[in-house]
């Protein structure tokens, strides 16, 4: 398993048992079938157009669910002043479903799970690194695809396509319970 305050590394398997385990020691409540990991980031970015926005702050807030089977249910949601939107998705862990095409979560040789989100211009990345003591890390990254200079995400309060020149995350959270 590493250092004690390592990350947790080995199979599948062994990331989901570790994370049951571990589950089980925080909180024994007996028939509880669904493993909860809640995570949350803020971003900041610069809309170019079809506005110009600079220092638009989203708070997006992700709650994920391991269900025996390896079966993983994402509940998402963003705001920004006064919008927000919700979304949901449901998979088998490292499945290549159709839904998988723009949200794929998957656990990777070094035991983290990774989400990988497919948009239009970017790709963003985020991955949740189990630590000791039932803790775990949250890190976000975009990048940007070859070719193009800036990012593109549906707009909250309208779901159109906006575009972005900068995008970075400024704050994020972890938890599991």
């Amino acid at each position: 398993m590493g250092h004690a305050m390592g990350a947790i590394s080995g199979s599948p398997g062994a990331w989901l048992g570790w994370l049951v385990a571990a589950l089980a020691v925080l909180a024994p409540t007996a028939g509880r079938a669904d493993e909860v990991i809640d995570l949350t980031y803020d971003s900041q970015m610069d809309m170019v157009r079809p506005e110009s926005h600079p220092g638009l702050v989203v708070h997006h807030e992700l709650q994920i669910r391991i269900a025996p089977g390896e079966r993983l249910s994402e509940e998402r949601a963003r705001s920004a002043r006064q919008y927000s939107d919700h979304n949901a998705t449901v998979q088998v862990l490292g499945s290549s479903d159709e839904a998988a095409e723009y949200v794929s979560w998957r656990t990777a040789p070094d035991g983290t799970l990774v989400r990988t989100q497919n948009d239009a211009q970017s790709t963003r990345t985020m991955t949740v690194t189990l630590l000791a003591g039932g803790k775990c890390r949250l890190d976000v990254i975009d990048t940007l695809k070859p070719g193009f200079s800036e990012y593109a995400f549906p707009r909250i309060s309208s779901h159109t396509v906006a575009y972005f020149s900068s995008y970075r995350v400024t704050r994020t959270s972890c938890a599991m319970h």
